[in-house]
């Protein structure tokens, strides 16, 4: 009973915002937007977003067993399959659930869960860094509304909630992480951060491009100080893959600057690339039927 009323919590939410973002643009301005994209740059999007989920495979294969069996391509191929089913679980997070049941019994579950967090961590520590950085160093040219101190709001929050984690020693599952963690060497830790690096810039490369395909101008600078809050929202696991709570954020973000529509065209597309990419991990998917047949080093 309490899962269905998640359920229904989130189709809410989502259906709640859409009708709300409907009430906020002109529909026939939109269609006429969205009809003159150049197709070129979206299929660019969409292969720059599995090059970066391809980057981001090299960075979670770092924090693996060593002596795991799982070969960078069967990494690559659960990566993908965790996206496809991002697409239709909560938040943009539902599919790391996947991807644990899926490697769990070839690392165990402690090392799969503790891998994916990390993964995960780290990757969201340098999207707010980046956003952070350029805050300050564009702070002068950047519009300024309540909206934008949301961004060393959300630094200082990810900052303030790495240190409750840190000292809850007492939850043995937490502890648990902790001590996986710190059997790391810290060079790896440099190695993932700066394939962190390129993972968080080839994405916003990837929705930059999406701007270009629509012939929308746009500071590059803009994009790394306001996509970081639009990804976090939508990792929130409030709406339906979360649809409703990105495109309320591009709006929000992006509306004032280049206008409700193109904003929100540009939301929709960057969700349509990354779910073109994905049909690569509902192919690899089916390969995977008894949830535990990966390839193994031979």
């Amino acid at each position: 009973m309490k899962r269905n009323l998640k359920v229904i919590f989130r189709f809410l939410v989502t259906i709640t915002l859409i009708i709300y973002i409907l009430t906020k643009i002109d529909l026939s301005e939109l269609f006429i937007i969205l009809s003159e994209i150049n197709i070129l740059l979206f299929f660019t999007a969409s292969f720059l977003y599995i090059a970066s989920s391809y980057i981001s495979t090299l960075r979670w294969k770092l924090f693996l067993p060593s002596d795991s069996a799982l070969t960078k391509g069967s990494l690559f191929s659960l990566y993908m399959i965790g996206c496809f089913f991002n697409i239709f679980l909560p938040g943009i997070m539902g599919g790391d659930v996947i991807k644990v049941i899926l490697m769990r019994k070839n690392t165990g579950l402690k090392e799969s869960i503790a891998s994916v967090f990390i993964e995960r961590y780290i990757g969201f520590f340098v999207l707010l860094l980046l956003g952070i950085l350029f805050f300050f160093i564009f702070y002068d040219d950047i519009p300024k509304n309540e909206t934008i101190y949301l961004v060393p709001l959300s630094f200082i929050s990810f900052l303030f909630g790495t240190i409750i984690l840190y000292l809850s020693g007492k939850i043995s599952f937490l502890r648990d992480i902790k001590e996986y963690i710190f059997r790391f060497d810290r060079k790896l830790f440099y190695r993932a951060f700066i394939y962190s690096l390129l993972v968080q810039l080839t994405v916003m490369i990837s929705v930059y491009v999406i701007f270009l395909s629509l012939n929308v101008n746009i500071k590059f600078y803009e994009i790394v100080i306001y996509l970081p809050l639009i990804i976090i929202l939508a990792t929130l696991p409030i709406s339906v893959s979360g649809i409703g709570v990105r495109e309320w954020g591009f709006l929000m973000f992006f509306g004032g600057n280049v206008g409700n529509e193109k904003a929100l065209a540009i939301s929709i597309l960057w969700f349509i690339s990354i779910a073109f990419a994905s049909l690569y991990g509902g192919f690899e998917y089916l390969r995977f039927k008894d949830f535990i047949n990966v390839h193994y080093k031979k």
